[in-house]
């Protein structure tokens, strides 16, 4: 069938309509393909590419010899800057539908669209092939390497390549920081043997399911100039050099705003507690993962910050009182929890900064704080270069605040 593809959809997608709505994927707005209906939904169906009959400008071949196979990628057939319009205009789609608010984005963050990756997750065959799932698949596509991918995480792939797997082992989950670490999932397979080759391979450390441990156990990554350690089991935003600049420009607005007292709520182990500890008098910084805290805690007394308070809780569970002049939401996906939301909105800081992995929740939750909150500036992270994902950061002001 012959489509005409619209404007940009989350999720890899433009929207297109034929008999109805559907969601067609490998194609840029303004572009008409060949297609075919690979889905069938209730409201929409979804498609696929077979035939570019009208190319767009900003179509290009894609660097990567296993682009649409595997899966980890989306847009490599996009020139970098349409991908991040592309993403501006999805976010500002998602404000205008879904948070009922018209905005004007603040110019996007960017870094390198390649090599930017600190943190990889291999999934291992049974036969002992190592990559990444074929698209919607359990399937393994082997690498010789990632273009997203650092360096150093490109060069321990290939030397696991080439001494091979222990059989039984699933997966390989690597952390880059200061040294080289290794979390190794699978059933029953021979510890020693993966602990001897993933030494060989470079890793400092090795950690297993079970929570125990050779060698390093965490890595130390630079932020701001503060030490930044990090678990295996704690999370840290996998292009480091990116949220450096996004931490940078969340520090600056403090140091201009000077709150006295900061809630950091989903604040891992202190991505932004630490860096905006020298501009408010107090903080507290709320995270449920245990591994997470105890690296939060750790960091704390490691950089000498004492004007830190972290809490080991979940965010649903925290009353953050009252007199807080600024909370920093960083929470999944999902975004935040109706009880969540309505305690932000009781605690009524005058600003809110707001990280978001999904500008759809992202917008939903901004719908929500609509009253009380005006959006002082919204703008496009881009986190994950090549990728459909979008990171957004949000800057509310409560309705009548003087501060700032």
């Amino acid at each position: 069938m012959r489509l005409e593809a619209l404007i940009p959809l989350y999720g890899g997608y433009t929207l297109c309509r034929d008999d109805g709505v559907i969601f067609l994927r490998g194609a840029l707005p303004g572009e008409v393909v060949e297609a075919e209906i690979v889905e069938k939904k209730r409201d929409y169906s979804v498609a696929s590419v077979r035939e570019v009959t009208v190319p767009s400008e900003d179509r290009i071949e894609p660097d990567c010899p296993v682009f649409g196979t595997c899966g980890g990628c989306h847009y490599q057939y996009i020139t970098y800057e349409r991908q991040v319009g592309m993403k501006e205009e999805i976010v500002l789609d998602c404000m205008e539908r879904i948070g009922k608010t018209t905005v004007t984005l603040e110019s996007a963050l960017v870094s390198s669209p390649w090599h930017y990756r600190k943190r990889a997750q291999f999934k291992v065959s049974p036969d002992g092939r190592i990559g990444f799932y074929r698209r919607q698949s359990n399937d393994v596509v082997e690498l010789d390497g990632c273009l997203l991918l650092g360096p150093e995480i490109n060069a321990l792939l290939g030397r696991i390549r080439a001494a091979g797997v222990p059989r039984g082992v699933k997966e390989i989950h690597v952390h880059s920081g200061d040294v080289l670490l290794a979390s190794v999932r699978g059933d029953t397979f021979d510890r020693a043997a993966a602990v001897e080759m993933l030494r060989n391979a470079g890793a400092s450390g090795i950690v297993f399911d079970d929570g125990t441990a050779e060698g390093a156990e965490r890595i130390c990554l630079d932020l701001l100039g503060y030490h930044y350690m990090v678990s295996a089991g704690s999370f840290f935003q996998v292009n480091w050099e990116l949220n450096k600049r996004l931490v940078s420009e969340v520090a600056s607005f403090a140091e201009a705003i000077r709150p006295a007292k900061v809630i950091d709520l989903y604040s891992g182990a202190g991505n932004f507690s630490i860096p905006l500890s020298p501009f408010a008098a107090e903080i507290s910084a709320v995270e449920e993962s245990p591994a997470a805290f105890r690296d939060a805690r750790d960091n704390m007394e490691l950089n000498r910050i004492g004007n830190v308070r972290t809490v080991n809780a979940k965010v649903e569970e925290f009353d953050p009182g009252s007199g807080a002049d600024m909370i920093v939401l960083d929470p999944p996906r999902s975004g935040l929890t109706r009880r969540v939301l309505e305690t932000v909105a009781a605690a009524s800081p005058a600003w809110i900064v707001y990280v978001s992995c999904n500008p759809s929740t992202f917008a939903r939750d901004v719908a929500g704080l609509k009253g009380r909150y005006t959006v002082d500036s919204v703008r496009v992270v881009d986190m994950f270069p090549q990728t459909y994902h979008i990171e957004v950061l949000g800057i509310l002001k409560r309705n009548g605040s003087s501060a700032g």
